[in-house]
């Protein structure tokens, strides 16, 4: 054999290695598909954009990030649905969705529980996150960062809601929650569960009068286009944890899950960062476009605590006693 001959077939042998080589890295790729159902003006979808870069950066590329906004793969129950089934690994998930799957998410849901942005973040981040966490891994999910939407508050056409009676006899959309109608029954409004993407029509052809929801919502919606009021009732505080699958965290390698891991405490950061400067922004944008806002004194908003302080009993065994006892201790 000519040693030219034998140089081309070594040169052809190396590259076939290099290639079965390469390919043999691109199928032990690690791959990350994360879902959620906000726009990429979203606090949550801007702080996902940042946990990318970070993680794909700290893993040297090796896990590979791919963000699917916009409800791409579903509502939040398909989505919870999808990282139980292994065909989604994380996923941003409201905690009214995550009570479907684990009751004590719903202790969100209870009226007024927290009386500060502080307090939530307190409670989220410390005994009552651990609990919920530790609870959801019996359904396959992993919660790797604590993100938030903020208060909820009420728009109408009516006026001004600055005392329960004010509620009375208002048609109001709300989520498809036990707790969240029974809430405002007892304010005295009537509750009409609705899905969110027919809010604005409804809203617009007044099939309801009413709905609640936090700032940076009602201003990506447009809310304000045919709503007149808005009252700042603070009455639930909206929490959007970032969820991964359980199964798909365990399988990784645990210089990946480290990274995981960190890549959930920077979006948790600047999730909620983003959130509180876009409210403060958005809110005074929609005062500029017609929006009435106001704010509730302490006394208003002390009259609305105690007129639903008997949900808590209503929803206690539903919730757990201990779950409830736990978030109040962020108050004091």
């Amino acid at each position: 054999m000519k040693k030219s001959t034998r140089i081309l077939l070594f040169a052809l042998g190396l590259a076939f290695l290099l290639a079965s080589s390469t390919q043999a890295f691109a199928e032990a790729k690690y791959r990350m598909k994360v879902a959620s159902v906000g726009s990429e003006t979203h606090p949550s979808s801007m702080a996902l954009v940042e946990m990318k870069k970070f993680v794909e950066d700290k893993t040297g590329k090796n896990l590979e990030v791919s963000l699917y906004l916009n409800s791409a793969l579903g509502a939040d129950r398909q989505i919870t649905e999808g990282m139980q089934l292994g065909t989604i690994e994380c996923g941003v998930i409201g905690t009214t969705n995550l009570a479907n799957f684990e009751p004590k998410f719903n202790v969100f849901d209870l009226p007024f529980l927290f009386k500060s942005k502080e307090a939530a973040y307190k409670s989220i981040d410390g005994e009552i996150g651990k609990t919920l966490d530790a609870a959801l891994r019996a359904q396959g999910l992993r919660i790797i960062g604590w993100g938030v939407n903020g208060y909820r508050h009420i728009t109408n056409n009516r006026g001004p809601i600055t005392k329960p009676e004010d509620l009375k006899g208002l048609k109001i959309r709300c989520m498809e929650n036990p707790v969240h109608v029974a809430t405002f029954k007892r304010m005295g409004a009537n509750p009409t569960p609705m899905s969110f993407s027919e809010l604005y029509t409804a809203l617009a052809q007044k099939t309801v009068d009413a709905q609640e929801n936090p700032i940076n919502l009602v201003y990506s919606s447009k809310f304000y286009e045919v709503q007149k009021f808005y009252s700042l009732t603070g009455h639930l505080f909206a929490v959007v944890p970032l969820v991964v699958s359980d199964r798909w965290f365990e399988g990784l390698p645990k210089d990946i899950q480290a990274a995981v891991l960190e890549g959930g405490k920077l979006y948790q950061k600047r999730e909620r960062a983003i959130n509180e400067k876009q409210e403060k922004g958005m809110l005074e944008e929609m005062k500029k476009m017609g929006l009435q806002v106001n704010e509730l004194t302490p006394q208003q908003k002390k009259a609305f605590i105690e007129v639903t302080l008997p949900i808590y009993d209503q929803f206690k065994d539903r919730i757990g006693a201990d779950m409830v006892e736990l978030a109040k201790k962020a108050n004091q």
